[in-house]
């Protein structure tokens, strides 16, 4: 297999568009005649076929120039022949349009306006280093009026003939003139006059003599900008001590919010240098991706920090932070450095991170055979701050949730939290930092694979946690549920505008990119896996990668390995088409298995808005795996894997007794479901009710969650999905129950407003009656995943009324009132608890757990009290809750969107949530609709138990006029969608559901 060319921006001469820029008119690939241009674009709105969209990095070396030649009376096919042809021909200089239009079919997820909308910048001029310089002005005045101001030298490289510069801008007013200098001197001065683009968010400033290829020009700006507590860009954090509050500046830039901190070249694959200077008043510290290497005074208490030079970067992955905080530190292994940083009156709660980082970097250092190329690793834990963590190059940003732990006031589940969430950002280091997207429709790039390793990492910790147990639940379940709607998307996605590249970052990034890389680690063997990655890391290093030189580093070691494995002709099914098959065994009877695929889709009958076309018309190859009553094997590895090919029907050669059950998918290693005869089917439960141990936990958790979704899409009947939790009372391990618990929770939100719900109930109780004991609301002597098993039983024990649990959760918070210094409840059930005593309490309990959520200093703990408060059954407890998300000081504004989801997701609060929504909608979509996260999941979380016409109806309406929902476009329309399959699954299985009941005495 030939190698396609990587990215190297060191010298982006082979990269360039057109010189010039029109706004508005932007070129970039292969240079082509205006009507094949057209040709190209109406094939790709049209017809969506595999041409792919031919506006990304072109090269015009000779390769691409002969791809290209005589466009003016070439067809497109003959123009795709070519570039096929150079590819074939294991040229390894193809140019990077040629390569996709080979490999890659978009989904047509923009309107043909945004696809016209050319947001790229050109390429004629390039960063080579930035010489930065910001102050934050936070010390005076009211917050609103805060403000930065600061000044950039950009340093370019020209690579074509151009009369502009085009940099990003957005929110900075400029404040000096612009200069534009040859660092030649013999080339003067060149600034002529600018415009702006802010549709675009550009700024285009044009010179008054054309920049020559090979020079060097110095642009010059200055600039002023909000301060504001927005979470994006450079912003304002705070905190209080004793009763005082405390301000932080603070950064976020993925994916597009470098450009509010100064101007700059803000697209990922444009790597550059970059010297930082921060000025910051003298009781402050500041911190950045590199070491301080010098600090000056610059007069009445103000201080300058300058940092080391950085390796080429990409723009989002810098960091600015002037605070406060405090550090703990230690060294690696392998003598990196590493600091936590935390408010002072946390940082304390950093030393299980400290711990946890300087071992898993030493480990990935190792397992990727390439240290660390930093000299020092910073994480730092942020009062407000819009997702998780942030990957920054040697300065990690976390909430605190994230990060700080307390060993008195943090449960297991916290501590596994950090664990991950440290591991996940860590992994980013290659994946993401050294390694980076050439651009943000190869997200997964980063995300999946981080949050793939993110388990090695924690598992190389802490062994003793089953991570790649629970990987199956975590992300591989987790995301089947979203990837099974018609309103999915391919793991890689063109994206345009910044609210299109916001909306991917959601689960097929992470948990399917999690989920295909976990597979396809399996059917390559670890070692050729590892091998793999290596070579892809060492051979893109500080450069830029597109997806296909990923799928060529691990075929070529698999062909290396005469392995005999096209990864990219397997891989491609995966990652350019939405969903995932449901594979049918069937064994036949001459003991053979029949292999059925299809494309799984939770209702078959849903219309996809954006007209995705699949490129392999819906079929996969699929790595088969199986093992039988006669032949148990659990063990599986990648020599055991029959390959069902992009073919409806296979047939493997066996010899399984007809009275044997057989399972497919083995560990669930593969990104597929498996359905049967109802005869097998039956053969399955039969042995989970006798004996359910003979099964691996992990397919124990796989029998379930694929028998209750493909009852959810009608492939098997719903008395089949009821069956397979008949043995639950028996089970004692966490990965069953946790998938059990999120099948039998789907049912519980869809009964929640019925007659069934009290009968139902009633089942759950039964079910949870036979493990739970109140004593275990104080037990401590417990393993990690034994906390885990407890924790889920006590929620369910208290919500479905066992009446032990409830007085014994009153109990112990009413201890806790009389000694509020004194909290008596073992921090692993103390969300169970809050809930149970707020929800059976009055406002006494309310009010007391608010009060504690204020002065608590362990994040943790704010967090469970912040959802335990949302139990509350007064309506109008409920509706002063929902204000106070609209009041910072109350409710910070990285948890506002939060709890309104948790509030929606309680019987009494559903309406109130969704009216809350409705009616402050242009505050919300202001303040939070550029969000990566927070808007989305605002959306799918306030819709996720809608499941009534009347409730369609009102969001079909809302959509109608309010037709702009920023970076939650994608999550309306997957609510719409999954309401429609609620509505559905009522219709059909309501009755079935109440036979059910009644034939176990529940009715």
């Amino acid at each position: 297999m030939g190698k396609a060319e990587s990215f190297d921006f060191s010298d982006m001469a082979k990269y360039n568009s057109d010189a010039e820029l029109t706004p508005g008119n932007g070129k970039k690939g292969c240079f082509i005649s205006v009507l094949v241009g057209i040709l190209l674009f109406f094939l790709v709105v049209c017809l969506v076929i595999g041409v792919g969209l031919l506006v990304y990095f072109a090269g015009k070396d000779k390769n691409c120039s002969d791809a290209s030649a005589g466009s003016e009376s070439s067809s497109v096919a003959e123009l795709i022949d070519k570039c096929k042809d150079l590819i074939d021909n294991g040229e390894s200089s193809v140019c990077d349009t040629c390569r996709r239009t080979t490999t890659t079919i978009p989904s047509s997820t923009q309107s043909p306006s945004a696809i016209l909308q050319n947001v790229r910048l050109p390429r004629a001029v390039l960063p080579q280093l930035y010489t930065v310089e910001l102050q934050p002005n936070m010390y005076d005045g009211p917050p609103e009026m805060f403000t930065f101001n600061g000044t950039v030298r950009i340093r370019v490289k020209c690579h074509q003939t151009t009369n502009n510069i085009t940099v990003h801008i957005n929110k900075l007013n400029l404040t000096e003139k612009i200069r534009v200098t040859g660092v030649d001197p013999s080339d003067g001065i060149h600034y002529k006059n600018h415009e702006t683009d802010t549709r675009r968010q550009f700024l285009i400033i044009y010179t008054n003599s054309p920049l020559l290829p090979g020079h060097y020009y110095d642009l010059d700006l200055s600039f002023i900008g909000p301060l504001k507590d927005d979470l994006h860009g450079l912003y304002l954090s705070s905190y209080k001590r004793n009763n005082q509050i405390v301000y932080a500046a603070t950064t976020q830039f993925q994916a597009t919010d470098l450009r509010k901190a100064f101007p700059c070249f803000d697209e990922p694959a444009i790597k550059a240098k970059f010297d930082i200077t921060l000025v910051r008043k003298n009781h402050m510290t500041s911190l950045s991706n590199m070491p301080k290497i010098s600090s000056e005074s610059r007069g009445n208490g103000w201080i300058a920090d300058r940092f080391n030079t950085t390796p080429p970067v990409s723009t989002y992955l810098l960091a600015f932070i002037i605070c406060d905080f405090q550090y703990k530190e230690d060294m690696t292994a392998n003598d990196v450095r590493y600091r936590a940083w935390a408010r002072p009156e946390a940082v304390n709660q950093t030393e299980y991170a400290l711990s946890v980082g300087t071992k898993i970097l030493p480990y990935f250092e190792n397992y990727f055979g390439i240290p660390f190329p930093l000299p020092k690793q910073d994480m730092i834990a942020l009062p407000d701050f819009a997702a998780g963590a942030m990957e920054n190059w040697g300065l990690i940003t976390y909430r605190e949730t994230a990060m700080l732990y307390d060993p008195q006031e943090s449960s297991e589940s916290n501590k596994q939290r950090v664990a991950v969430v440290v591991s996940h950002e860590l992994a980013h280091q290659w994946f993401g930092n050294l390694v980076s997207p050439s651009w943000w429709d190869d997200l997964w790039l980063n995300e999946g694979f981080a949050s793939f390793v993110e388990y090695m990492g924690v598992d190389h910790v802490h062994p003793d946690w089953k991570m790649f147990d629970q990987i199956v639940v975590e992300d591989v379940q987790d995301v089947f549920n979203f990837d099974g709607l018609v309103t999915s998307h391919p793991v890689y996605v063109p994206v345009a505008h910044p609210d299109q590249i916001n909306e991917i970052f959601d689960r097929i990034s992470y948990g399917k990119g999690a989920s295909i890389i976990r597979m396809m680690r399996f059917f390559l063997g670890e070692e050729t896996f590892r091998e793999g990655l290596k070579k892809y890391l060492q051979n893109l290093a500080y450069k830029a990668a597109f997806h296909d030189d990923l799928w060529f580093a691990l075929g070529n070691q698999s062909a290396h390995e005469n392995k005999g494995l096209n990864v990219k002709e397997i891989m491609d099914t995966w990652t350019l088409q939405m969903n995932y098959p449901v594979v049918k065994v069937t064994v036949m009877a001459d003991g053979s298995i029949q292999i059925t695929q299809k494309r799984y889709l939770r209702d078959y009958g849903a219309v996809d808005p954006l007209k995705f076309v699949s490129p392999f018309n819906y079929h996969w190859e699929i790595p088969f795996t199986y093992t039988t009553k006669s032949n148990i094997n659990f063990n599986v590895t990648d020599a055991d894997i029959h390959w069902i090919h992009k073919t409806d029907t296979e047939t493997i050669s066996a010899n399984v007794p007809g009275s044997d059950w057989i399972l497919g998918n083995v560990m669930q290693y593969g990104y597929y479901r498996v359905t049967y005869s109802d005869d097998n089917w039956n053969k399955l439960i039969n042995q989970l009710d006798e004996d359910h141990k003979v099964f691996h936990p992990i397919n124990r958790a796989q029998i379930i969650n694929d028998a209750w979704n493909l009852a959810k899409s009608e492939d098997i009947s719903m008395t089949i999905a009821l069956k397979t939790v008949n043995y639950l009372d028996k089970e004692k391990e966490f990965i069953p129950w946790k998938a059990s618990l999120r099948e039998l929770g789907y049912v519980d939100s869809m009964l929640e407003r019925t007659a069934l719900y009290g009968p139902f109930s009633n089942f759950m109780k039964k079910k949870v009656s036979g493990i739970f004991n109140s004593s275990s609301l104080s037990s401590s002597n417990m393993t990690h995943l034994e906390s885990f098993v407890n924790t889920l039983i006590a929620a369910e024990a208290c919500k479905y009324g066992i009446q032990s649990c409830i007085d014994e959760a009153s109990r112990l918070f009413h201890l806790w009132m009389a000694k509020p210094t004194e909290n008596p409840i073992r921090s692993s059930v103390r969300l169970t608890v809050y809930c149970s005593a707020i929800k059976n309490g009055d406002i006494k309990e309310w009010d007391f757990a608010y009060k504690m959520y204020q002065e608590s200093n362990v994040a943790a703990e704010k967090s469970r009290l912040m959802i335990a408060l949302s139990c509350s059954k007064e309506v109008w407890v409920l509706s002063r809750y929902l204000q106070y998300t609209k009041i910072s000081s109350e409710i910070r504004k990285q948890d506002a969107t939060n709890v309104i989801v948790y509030i929606s997701g309680n019987a009494v609060g559903r309406s109130l949530a969704w009216d809350f929504v409705r009616s402050n909608w242009d505050y919300l979509l202001k303040e939070y609709g550029e969000s990566s996260f927070a808007f989305p999941r605002l959306i799918s979380g306030v819709s996720s138990s809608f499941s009534t016409e009347f409730e369609i109806k009102q969001l079909e309406d809302f959509l109608k006029s309010h037709p702009d929902m920023g970076s939650g476009t994608r999550a309306f329309q997957q609510a719409i969608e999954k309401t429609k399959s609620n509505i559905r699954w009522m219709d059909t299985n309501y009755d079935i559901v109440k036979q059910w009941l009644a034939d176990q005495n529940f009715l």
